[in-house]
């Protein structure tokens, strides 16, 4: 977004305008690193038995995904991952070439290691975290090749009842596989998974940099104005919010991390749409409904990969 008097510029989460106009583009949200606290992951509404998940039994057939990763494969069961979860889909909504090439052996000329034949293993290459800020960090005249990346082996076999899947695609259930190999963040145990942030999960999946944006920190009315603009990229980019507040009142779990599909109509009347990865389902909230409850907001940008979207 432009502004032709003053740019607003995240400082410790204060802003400050000056006078000359941006050649790009800048948020006005105040850029965090890390969330400033650990919400809870299941509500009380969760823990019910018409919520409780229930344990899988292994899939008969395992392609990874049919034709290209989708967010409708994806379905949380028993981890507390839904930072993952979300930026997962937002990525696969926005861009799954990028999802595609983090696996490999899957895709050659053999039929039984096609992505959507039976596969019984993969190598997921992911970007850890400490590398990842490492490399970051670093002087300009040494970042040469990327920040390092790292490959781990997922077996078939490993896929527990209690990892992510919608259906039999088990490319988001190697994903949490390979996240809880590479670990090097808060948000991953040796077993599982804690409350997080999906830019952590974005950085893990694509090498690249994703901010996260804490808009209880923004003037009501920079942020009422803002809000649905950046919304409006959710096609474009990887976006991803987090509810706070009464959240149950809109029909959306509070603390939860929601990807953003898509937006339709204008900002007086418009429809938010969000894939909820504890239902697996597509949810649509009016945008005047939901503002107030978007406590933490997440967004990736960079260029698209050249992915054909549907059947090769």
């Amino acid at each position: 977004m432009f502004y032709s008097i003053a740019t607003l510029i995240p400082v410790l989460g204060i802003f400050v305008g000056v006078g000359v106009t941006p050649a790009v583009s800048v948020s006005a949200f105040p850029v965090r690193s890390t969330s400033t606290f650990a919400p809870p992951q299941i509500e009380a509404a969760k823990e019910t038995e018409t919520f409780a998940p229930v344990l899988k039994q292994k899939r008969g057939t395992h392609p990874l995904w049919e034709f290209q990763p989708k967010w409708q494969d994806i379905k949380a069961d028993q981890f507390e991952d839904d930072w993952l979860l979300a930026g997962a889909a937002a990525l696969a909504h926005v861009d799954p070439q990028k999802i595609q090439d983090i696996f490999s052996d899957v895709d050659n000329t053999n039929k039984a290691k096609r992505a959507d034949a039976d596969v019984d293993d993969t190598m997921v290459k992911l970007w850890n975290i400490e590398e990842w800020e490492k490399w970051n960090n670093s002087p300009a005249e040494s970042k040469t090749g990327g920040p390092p990346s790292d490959k781990k082996k997922v077996k078939y076999s490993d896929i527990t009842g209690e990892y992510s899947g919608a259906n039999q695609n088990w490319w988001i259930a190697a994903l949490e596989n390979a996240f809880i190999q590479e670990s090097g963040y808060e948000g991953i145990t040796s077993s599982g998974f804690t409350s997080g942030d999906p830019h952590m999960a974005l950085k893990m999946m694509t090498g690249e940099e994703a901010l996260l944006f804490d808009t209880t920190e923004m003037p009501e009315n920079t942020y009422k104005a803002e809000m649905w603009r950046e919304l409006e990229k959710a096609e474009r980019q990887p976006i991803c919010i987090m509810t706070g507040g009464k959240a149950d009142g809109i029909s959306l779990w509070n603390k939860w991390w929601y990807a953003v599909l898509r937006v339709e109509g204008e900002e007086s009347d418009g429809q938010v749409y969000l894939f909820d990865s504890w239902t697996g389902q597509e949810v649509s909230v009016k945008f005047q409904d939901l503002q107030e409850h978007i406590y933490w907001y997440v967004h990736q940008e960079g260029p698209r990969s050249d992915a054909k979207v549907g059947p090769p």
